[in-house]
Formats: structure tokens, sequence, C-alpha cells
């Protein structure tokens, strides 16, 4: 079998791996804490903390 552009075909891995590169170098590591809460079926958007992580003086009644 007998390819007609090896040229084409490395200008295209080239532009390939350049590209992810330069999104690889320009991008802010991803923090995998800072994202919404996923969304409860039928129920809006699910709530942002358990009851166990409120704040002591907010979780008390007074």
């Amino acid at each position: 079998m007998h390819r007609k552009f090896p040229w084409l075909i490395a200008l295209f891995w080239t532009a390939v791996l350049a590209l992810l590169m330069l999104d690889w170098r320009s991008s802010t590591p991803h923090d995998r804490f800072a994202e919404p809460p996923p969304l409860a079926l039928g129920n809006g958007p699910a709530a942002d903390a358990g009851h166990c992580s409120l704040a002591p003086e907010a979780s008390s009644s007074r």
C-alpha cells in the first residue's frame, strides 16, 4: 500500500501535538473541588454541603 501524502500526515500529527502542548502549557491546573454541584433528577440543584460541614455557630440553634 502506497501513501500519496506522507508529509501531510506528518504535518497533521505535528500540528495536533503542538496544539496539545500549547494547551497544556497555557492552562491552569484543574481544581476538582471547585466544580458546581450536580443536578438531582427533577429536584433542582443539590445542596452545597451536608449538615456536618456547617460552621458550629451556624448549626447550633439559639
